[in-house]
């Protein structure tokens, strides 16, 4: 090899050895299961925390659906309680267990593991996009989050959605009125715009 040509030919190898070790991590890559998702808390999704359930968790979820929902109105209703049971399941892991209802109930305590609608709204929707990709859901899909209210009238409030396939009727999914794993509030989205809240009785 002429002297010109290897000296060229050591300047490219040792440019994509450069190039090479350029690639490499500078720290370990640690792996994320495959059917890890994201839930937030904090206020506002101030936190956002990776989690992931284990098959009898799953298992305890899938049995909140069974039998199968003969209709649309009993589906809402195992909806609720599968919600209830993922809120459970995943405030003994991001320690939002104690979660409290609404959102001033812990505004001026420490709010790090404490939600607020957007987070409640944010994650309720993620859990039943998962229901239905696990083919939980027949009569329903889940929809984009919905607002009401801008101080003039109303106190800004946001939820969760799902529509009913068969007449495109849509319902809010408000777990925002209860501490953690208490039922959410599903109800008519035209009652919810109203400015709609449980009784008293009913936030336990």
């Amino acid at each position: 090899m002429h002297k010109p040509a290897l000296t060229s030919f050591i300047i490219g190898l040792g440019f994509l050895t450069l190039l090479a070790g350029c690639a490499l991590p500078k720290k370990e890559v640690v792996a994320v299961p495959a059917d890890a998702f994201e839930v937030c808390y904090g206020y506002g999704c101030k936190t956002v925390q990776t989690v992931t359930l284990d098959d009898a968790q799953w298992f305890t979820i899938e049995q909140l659906f069974s039998p199968k929902a003969a209709s649309a109105k009993i589906e809402r209703q195992q909806l609720s309680l599968a919600i209830a049971q993922m809120e459970t399941f995943i405030g003994e892991i991001t320690h939002t267990q104690d979660d409290l209802p609404g959102t001033f109930a812990a505004f001026f305590q420490d709010r790090s593991h404490q939600m607020d609608c957007v987070d409640e709204a944010t994650n309720t929707t993620l859990y039943l996009r998962l229901f239905r990709e696990r083919g939980l859901m027949r009569f329903h899909k889940e929809g984009y989050r919905i607002n009401r209210g801008f101080f003039l009238n109303g106190w800004p409030h946001t939820s969760a959605v799902i529509e009913q396939l068969d007449s495109g009727k849509r319902f809010a999914v408000d777990s925002w009125f209860h501490k953690n794993g208490i039922e959410p509030e599903i109800i008519p989205i035209d009652l919810w715009y109203s400015g709609w809240h449980p009784t008293p009785d009913d936030d336990s």
